[in-house]
């Protein structure tokens, strides 16, 4: 029953939300929503890769991966945004080892966590909506499962690289929904999408 409600339940929705959020807050989330950020991920945390990784499964990173193989860019500077326990930040780590990898979250709980899966990368605390980063600093940034601030991001990405958005249940989420987020994308520069499973990845290739 667990892994029934984690998978039709709480993924969908909370994709949704995500998506939501970066309407709402586009500009940076508000201070109660960063203390219940931090109370909530302090306490989930230790648990987290158990509780939602694993009780995903498979499912879990099938529209990552397939993002991953869509990519054109070789990238020798990425950004993993909202990297919580590092696991996307593995992920590419292992697919582009020479590549130098920053990864952020809001929550420092994760962070200490991510740290421990891959000492090899740089994590730091910030705002997903104010990156501490120069324009253009970055050939790839890439974010699974978070709000996406698509202007910060394309901000700190160069002109001709990429990012790279994943959702577990992203294709469930309502139409008219992901057509406004789409439409909000393209400002940026041309956008791929695809579907693998229940999952939904984007690609907008910088102007």
């Amino acid at each position: 029953m667990k892994r029934f409600l984690q998978q039709q339940v709480f993924s969908p929705l909370v994709d949704f939300s995500y998506i939501v959020m970066s309407f709402l807050f586009s500009r940076g989330f508000p201070r109660w929503y960063e203390r219940l950020n931090t109370w909530h991920y302090r306490r989930q945390a230790q648990h987290y890769d158990q509780g939602v990784i694993e009780l995903e499964g498979e499912r879990y990173a099938q529209a990552l991966e397939a993002g991953l193989k869509a990519l054109s860019v070789q990238p020798t500077r990425i950004l993993d945004v909202n990297t919580g326990t590092g696991f996307v930040a593995q992920r590419v780590h292992e697919l582009f080892p020479d590549a130098q990898i920053v990864a952020t979250d809001l929550s420092e709980a994760m962070l200490a966590q991510a740290r421990a899966r891959c000492p090899q990368i740089e994590f730091l605390q910030a705002d997903t909506a104010r990156l501490p980063f120069a324009d253009g600093s970055f050939d790839l940034v890439t974010l699974h499962n978070g709000p996406p601030h698509l202007g910060e991001m394309a901000r700190v990405l160069r002109p001709g690289g990429q990012m790279l958005l994943a959702f577990t249940s992203g294709a469930r989420v309502p139409h008219v929904v992901l057509r406004r987020w789409l439409a909000v994308a393209q400002r940026f520069g041309r956008v791929e999408r695809g579907r693998a499973g229940d999952g939904l990845w984007v690609i907008v290739t910088k102007s």
